[in-house]
């Protein structure tokens, strides 16, 4: 968690907003997604789990648009102890009744004293939530969504996982270490996008490869990920969010999505590793340089089985891929 609250509840707004601010969804189909987000439940820094109106998700995705990331930090407001509410309090405050029809309003009120420094006289909450016939109101069942199996053109997903491979002789330490494998694949073509073998599993490699990839092939609509270390961290979050990134993360014990990453994996294992072990690997550097040339001549020239082309003449098949809008990359990278 971010140590500025601001920042984390910007991030929660991006987290929230952040499939419908794709530059390829028409007006038609941003109003839909946006009364489908308006619908579901979202969580919130402190953990907890509020819905927010179409209104309030058409301001942030505008906010986003104007300003990045800064436009979705909260403004400071002051105390409020009249029944004249900020509409977005009243919003939140029906949301944690319905999150919790037994949470009394002075308990709603204390809630949004520690999430906003805001205080808002519980006797105004009740008569709000009263005219929103929430007295006693039960919280619809909770809804899960799951993408698409694949994805329709290229830079549209991209899938990362982490594979653990063999011990590797360190010229710096006495011994082996272990070896990672950071690898980032387009969901559409399958092309294997840029993957490198580190020394430990920790953010600052993930964040590397995927910067790498970027400027190799472009930039990504969503990132999918597992939960693992480094990839559930802060600093991916606010690198997605200033660069426009749906930032997507599996959910625990549900595989949905995860299937064609595990095949992938057993390739790399029986087609790589397997011959560069037997071969005899050296260093973490000749690791490197044979996996990437391995990944450029076989894994992305040779017929993929279920797509029937290369994964680089699919990747390819529309002209090379860019950045989104001739400013994207420059622009909010320079926030960063």
């Amino acid at each position: 968690m971010p140590s500025d609250p601001a920042e984390a509840v910007a991030l929660a707004r991006y987290r929230v907003i952040a499939e419908a601010t794709s530059e390829r969804l028409t007006p038609a189909e941003r109003g839909l997604l946006v009364r489908q987000l308006a619908a579901r439940l979202h969580e919130l820094p402190d953990g907890g789990r509020r819905e927010s109106s179409r209104a309030t998700l058409d301001r942030w995705i505008r906010a986003w648009r104007a300003e990045g990331l800064d436009g979705l930090r909260p403004a400071a407001r002051s105390d409020i102890g009249s029944a004249r509410v900020a509409p977005d309090l009243v919003e939140e405050a029906c949301a944690l009744r319905r999150e919790l029809p037994t949470r009394t309003a002075v308990q709603i009120s204390r809630i949004l004293l520690a999430r906003h420094g805001v205080r808002v006289a519980p006797r105004t909450i009740s008569g709000h939530l009263r005219r929103r016939g929430l007295d006693r109101r039960l919280l619809t069942a909770d809804q899960r969504v799951f993408g698409r199996f694949e994805a329709e053109r290229p830079n549209e997903r991209w899938i990362g996982d982490v594979l653990v491979g063999p011990f590797v002789p360190h010229p710096r330490v006495a011994g082996s270490r272990r070896a990672y494998l950071f690898l980032l694949v387009d969901d559409h073509s399958r092309l294997l996008l840029h993957g490198r073998w580190m020394t430990q599993e920790n953010a600052r490699a993930g964040q590397a490869v995927l910067r790498q990839a970027i400027l190799r092939r472009g930039l990504p609509e969503n990132l999918y990920l597992d939960n693992g270390a480094p990839y559930a961290n802060a600093a991916l979050e606010r690198t997605c969010a200033v660069l426009g990134i749906r930032l997507i993360h599996s959910r625990p014990y549900s595989p949905q999505g995860r299937g064609k990453q595990e095949r992938l994996d057993r390739f790399i294992r029986d087609a790589f590793l397997a011959e560069a072990e037997h071969a005899g690997i050296e260093t973490f550097e000749q690791l490197d340089d044979r996996f990437t040339a391995w990944a450029e001549r076989i894994a992305n020239t040779r017929v993929h089985a279920e797509t029937g082309v290369t994964p680089i003449a699919r990747f390819l098949a529309g002209g090379p891929p860019g950045c989104r809008t001739p400013s994207c990359c420059a622009g909010r990278s320079a926030g960063r």
